[in-house]
């Protein structure tokens, strides 16, 4: 009987030990897009008054090197900063900062325009599940938009040969630097985001990118 009585004590109590320090996700809501952070976050102030910074979810922004930036930040300035959205979130990472899909108050998925575009690509390891983000990148590919651009990605090549290059100047190596990395990037089917391979991919928020 005492034995039992341990168990269930026990359980109780790790029981309100998860409910205390579990991570909640907020609950679907909307807000008014105050700032355009960086090319995939946003800061969003929720009817309840207070700002939180909203990341997009399942997508991997283009990078510098593929010179697009300002086409991404003439299309949030106009369509979205200053907009009207329902926000969905996903998970929220440290400080607060939420991870999730932003729809338009017109109905349009944010997350899969931004890929629709070319401008973005499907993060099939965190979104696996978002069909409609998988047929925009589809869309985005057959249509030769954005980042699925042939001059594009030669270019983004031609940018990482050079980079390759320079990090190997001096080295006795007859292999040339990240020469399989390159060429993984010349794939026409690869879905994979090439800056990653050089870490170029920015996380940081850039609160002067408007």
């Amino acid at each position: 009987m005492l034995i039992s009585l341990i168990f269930v004590a026990g359980v109780a109590i790790f029981a309100a030990f998860f409910l205390v320090n579990r991570q909640v996700v907020p609950v679907e809501r909307e807000g008014i897009v105050k700032e355009v952070l960086n090319k995939d976050a946003f800061s969003v102030e929720f009817d309840d008054g207070r700002p939180t910074i909203v990341r997009l979810y399942g997508l991997a922004m283009a990078c510098e090197s593929e010179m697009m930036d300002d086409k991404i930040f003439d299309l949030l300035n106009k369509e979205v900063r200053g907009g009207r959205v329902r926000v969905k979130p996903r998970r929220v990472l440290a400080g607060d900062v939420i991870v999730g899909e932003i729809h338009l108050l017109t109905g349009e998925y944010l997350n899969a325009i931004m890929i629709r575009q070319g401008f973005a690509r499907w993060s099939a390891s965190e979104a696996a599940e978002d069909r409609e983000l998988a047929q925009a990148q589809e869309t985005a590919k057959s249509e030769q938009l954005g980042v699925w651009n042939p001059a594009v990605r030669q270019l983004l090549v031609g940018r990482l040969r050079d980079q390759a290059g320079e990090e190997g100047e001096g080295e006795d190596s007859q292999v040339e630097p990240h020469s399989e990395e390159l060429a993984k990037v010349g794939e026409n089917t690869t879905d994979e985001d090439p800056a990653s391979i050089f870490s170029t991919h920015a996380t940081d928020l850039n609160p002067k990118a408007n």
